[in-house]
Parts: structure tokens; sequence; C-alpha cells
């Protein structure tokens, strides 16, 4: 089985270039910025609220939380907003009002609602989760990101990087905080994901693969 690709920071810069058309470039970037940058889970890519990245006043938290109800495994965790990532999400709220989009009559927030959700898809309206035809085992109900996982692969062919799927987005994120000096504690506190097998898997993709091709080597050989 091929090793899925990851993204390097060229890849990413090209997925934006690729995709900077008129009428949605800047929610376009700030939609590949939300997934690569900040490594939202695709879930809470279709709902974190305004709120939760800006301030009342209008400005951007360089530290904030992923409300526990919106995140993917139940539980709060913290990110960051460093100075360089702002102008792309000055640009996408500004382009967010010409369109009218989470107007509100509050002063606060640029006037527009804390709760509005901060992507929306192409029709101006939040990305949506489709209830799974089949319940998990506790008899609750699960979801699947289907129209955002659509955009997202139209993103991935006009960038022509073949062996890319819409996971590659938080996978490549989480092998550049690695390979950036993010530890093993803090990276589970960022990405969320508890176990050291699950992150080795992610972080070491070429050594898993090796693992494979070893353990095939003369497996039938008796």
């Amino acid at each position: 089985m091929p090793i899925e690709v990851l993204f390097s920071e060229k890849d990413i810069q090209k997925l934006i270039d690729t995709n900077n058309t008129p009428k949605f470039g800047p929610r376009n970037t700030a939609l590949i910025f939300g997934l690569s940058y900040w490594g939202l889970e695709r879930k809470e890519v279709c709902q974190l609220p305004l709120s939760a990245v800006m301030s009342e006043s209008g400005q951007w938290y360089k530290s904030w939380f992923i409300p526990a109800e919106y995140s993917y495994n139940g539980e709060e965790r913290e990110l960051h907003t460093a100075d360089h990532v702002v102008p792309v999400l000055d640009k996408y709220i500004c382009w967010l009002k010409e369109k009218g989009v989470g107007k509100s009559n509050l002063h606060t927030y640029r006037k527009l609602s804390p709760e509005m959700k901060l992507f929306v898809n192409d029709r101006l309206t939040p990305f949506e989760l489709t209830e799974r035809s089949t319940k998990k085992k506790d008899g609750s109900v699960s979801y699947q990101t289907r129209s955002l996982d659509d955009k997202l692969k139209s993103f991935i062919k006009n960038g022509g990087i073949e062996g890319a799927t819409v996971g590659t987005f938080r996978d490549s994120w989480i092998k550049m905080m690695y390979e950036a000096g993010c530890g093993y504690n803090d990276l589970k506190a960022v990405s969320g994901i508890k176990t050291k097998s699950t992150l080795d898997a992610k972080i070491r993709p070429l050594e898993r693969e090796l693992e494979k091709v070893f353990n095939s080597v003369f497996s039938r050989i008796n």
C-alpha cells in the first residue's frame, strides 16, 4: 500500500495559489489555513464559531480554545494564532462582510455575529454535517463532513497533488509541528490525539511503511 503523501510548505502554497479564485479566493485561503495551520479536524472546521478565535474588540486571539462541544474528542484544547497569519484572516473577514455574511447590529466582533460559523461554503452558509446511516456502538449518532470533503478534494485536484486525501491536511500539520520541535505531550494536547501509537503513525509514516516491508520479507519461507 503506497504511503500517503504529506504536504510541504511548498505544497500548501501551491494549494493556496491554485485555489485563489476571484470569487472565493479569501475563503479558500482561510479554509486551507484552518486545516493546515491550526490543524483543525474537519468536523471542527464545520462548527467553529467566530467568538472562539476573535475577541469582542475584533482582535484575533493569540491563544484560544476549541470549545469542548465542538471538539472531535469532546475536550477543550488550546491553539495559537501568530501575527503572520492575521492578514489572511483579516482579508477573509472583509470578504465575509462584503458578501453580507453574519451581519450583526452589535458593535462588537467587527459587527459580525459572535455565534456565526467562521467557515462558509459556496452558498455562504456553514458547511453541513451529514448524519451517518449507522449509529455508534453506544447508540449515539455520528456525522460526516461530506460537503467540506468535496470542497477539499477540489482544492487538491486543482493543486495537482497526487496521493493526497482530505486527511492529508491535518496529518501534514501534525508532522510539521513535530519536525518544528513540538514534543509528544504538547502535540497530544494541541492535536487532541491521546495515544503515542496514533501519533507515531502520523509522525513516522516512512518508518511505519518500512516495518511492513520487513514483516513481509521472507514471510513465506519456513
